[in-house]
């Protein structure tokens, strides 16, 4: 997969996993499981699954999907704990590790960590393991293009990262505009180096798609270059900046940062790969100009190549 289709992947698997319930979700997990390893084999459900909706033969271990529509942190915890019963009672032979699936994107709930903690120490012989967004996106980037688009849709056009023109930045730096703060910025701040975005440990898939809106970042240095009120830029990267800052206190993931970022510029939550590529432009342009992320330092080693088409 190019990384363009990774990024797209994952979100789009985000998508498509956020609005599967119940039996859906375990539909769909089991479609994903099924054409990753023929190994493993769906439970049917038409005389109670007893605990488990997947076993993976190979490697003992049973899966156990948990979907609600609503989010129940208790509720979910008491039917982990009716699943483990049933399958111990039931399917104790065939399985080491019992894998709790999720589709939750923000993790597990601190009321089911609980369960699971306590669950291991009561059954020190089992193994218990976690298996949300990440755990699906590393399965799913191992089959096949068409398998993929089967179970998440067809990948947008490559035009939709290629493409991107003033007519999509315009309106994102008009809206950044509306909340830019009459302040200074910091004073004699470097180029930053070619290696930014190495030393500020940004994931692999994350750094891949951020490069791909280098090329377009000069669009937004000419459109504040044209604006008639010569401080609008710098009041508006002072703003952002500061935004940068509070969500830097309180974060300690960089791809957690650049997508509440993204948020930001496009003033609500970024619904699809086509928002994130636009909003990923105007973020590697204030990237480029340092006033958001660390600056390595001049002699750190970097063991990527120089980055192209950005403002470096």
């Amino acid at each position: 997969m190019e990384p363009w289709q990774r990024w797209c992947a994952r979100t789009m698997l985000k998508d498509r996993t956020a609005n599967l319930h119940g039996e859906a979700f375990e539909d769909f997990f089991h479609r994903l499981m099924q054409l990753a390893d023929p190994g493993f084999f769906p439970v049917r459900t038409t005389r109670g699954d007893r605990g488990a909706d997947g076993l993976l033969i190979s490697g003992r271990r049973l899966y156990a999907c948990y979907g609600p529509q609503t989010a129940n942190e208790y509720e979910v915890g008491r039917k982990f704990r009716s699943d483990l019963h049933e399958a111990i009672t039931h399917r104790g032979d065939d399985f080491d590790t019992f894998v709790f699936v999720h589709n939750n994107s923000r993790g597990v709930a601190p009321q089911v960590t609980l369960e699971i903690s306590e669950a291991q120490a009561d059954h020190p012989s089992l193994k218990f393991e976690n298996f949300g967004l990440d755990q699906m996106f590393r399965v799913l980037r191992r089959l096949d293009s068409e398998d993929i688009e089967d179970l998440i849709g067809p990948f947008p056009l490559k035009a939709m990262v290629t493409g991107v023109g003033m007519a999509e930045l315009a309106p994102l730096l008009d809206h950044l505009s509306t909340n830019r703060k009459r302040s200074s910025l910091p004073t004699n701040i470097p180029i930053p180096p070619s290696h930014k975005l190495e030393y500020n440990r940004f994931g692999e898939d994350m750094a891949d798609f951020l490069r791909l809106s280098l090329p377009h970042v000069p669009l937004v240095k000419d459109y504040y270059d044209g604006l008639a009120d010569p401080i609008e830029r710098d009041e508006v990267a002072a703003a952002f900046r500061q935004e940068y800052l509070d969500l830097a206190d309180t974060l300690d993931d960089p791809d957690a940062i650049v997508v509440r970022l993204q948020w930001y510029i496009l003033g609500n939550e970024a619904r699809s790969p086509k928002d994130q590529i636009e909003a990923n432009t105007v973020l590697m342009y204030f990237f480029g100009e340092c006033e958001i992320f660390e600056i390595p330092p001049q002699d750190w080693p970097t063991a990527h190549e120089t980055m192209e088409g950005g403002t470096t």
